[in-house]
């Protein structure tokens, strides 16, 4: 009889969470709505442990990868040129590229709850400006959103 209640609960709970979570869209763009080339709409985000991101690529040249996630985290990958969803399931800060337009500085930041990692995250944002040719003070701007 406990094993029947545990197990409907347990059912309860998850599904509660599963319709608590949202889904977010990042687009990226080859040029973005204030004129700046090969950017991600919006850079930062700050979405809920459990929440989905989908990235729409404005063509077949744009991706979204993992740069840096919190100890932990599964890393991403989305395909070349197709909208892709990924959920994130543990706080932290999330760095993110299109793998392409990297130099160009196309890098985005997700925040999934509490910045446990942000220390982290900082340091690994030098070392992907250092692979940045352009835009470096775009990372900047993003990491400054962070709270």
């Amino acid at each position: 009889m406990i094993n029947r209640k545990l197990i409907l609960a347990t059912a309860i709970f998850v599904c509660s969470s599963m319709a608590n979570a949202a889904e977010h869209t990042v687009k990226m763009l080859t040029s973005g709505a204030n004129g700046q080339m090969m950017v991600m709409e919006p850079a930062f985000i700050k979405i809920a442990k459990g929440d989905t991101v989908k990235f729409v690529p404005s063509d077949a040249t744009h991706n979204a990868q993992s740069y840096s996630v919190p100890a932990g985290a599964a890393s991403f990958m989305t395909p070349m040129g197709q909208t892709a969803s990924v959920t994130f399931s543990q706080d932290g800060v999330y760095l993110y590229k299109c793998i392409p337009h990297l130099p160009l500085g196309m890098v985005g930041v997700i925040q999934v709850g509490k910045a446990v990692n942000l220390a982290q995250a900082k340091q690994d944002s030098v070392k992907l400006k250092a692979l940045m040719a352009l835009n470096k003070e775009r990372l900047d701007k993003i990491m400054a959103q962070i709270k």
